[in-house]
């Protein structure tokens, strides 16, 4: 399985292109998870949240919800 780069921004706009997807935070690795039925992603968290459990829960949330606001 490949793990892939992405950037927060990045993330959040994946979150938004599939929003049947289900995000969670490993707690073993440095790694977020995205499941769609039998589709998973694995993406390399960026070091901002790898260093900070409370932003990592907060931005997983982010990813949670659902649609998209518009700016």
């Amino acid at each position: 399985m490949t793990m892939m780069q992405a950037d927060l921004e990045e993330l959040m706009v994946v979150s938004c292109l599939f929003p049947g997807m289900q995000w969670a935070a490993s707690v073993t690795r440095p790694v977020l998870i995205g499941r769609d039925g039998n589709i998973l992603r694995l993406y390399w968290m960026p070091l901002l949240l790898w260093m900070d459990d409370c932003c990592a829960a907060l931005f997983v949330e982010q990813l949670n919800r659902k649609g998209c606001a518009s700016a």
